[in-house]
């Protein structure tokens, strides 16, 4: 199950995205690739806070932002 998605979402901005995956690796109930292989948020999705920091972490695009996560 997901952490409350009203606190805690993630972005992928599609200027930066090279379709990579690494995000779809490190988080699958988060993350999936359009049919153009670009990363999109899955907010409905199964995932942990930790899961989108991981994936975020893992682009190597820095394509992806975390939005809500405190400390």
């Amino acid at each position: 199950m997901s952490d409350d998605p009203d606190q805690i979402s993630a972005v992928v901005d599609h200027d930066l995205c090279a379709g990579v995956a690494q995000c779809v690796r490190a988080a699958p109930g988060a993350f999936v690739l359009d049919p153009e292989g670009m990363s999109v948020f899955a907010p409905h999705g199964s995932w942990s806070g930790e899961e989108l920091e991981d994936a975020a972490d893992s682009c190597p695009m820095a394509a992806i932002e975390v939005r809500g996560v405190s400390g």
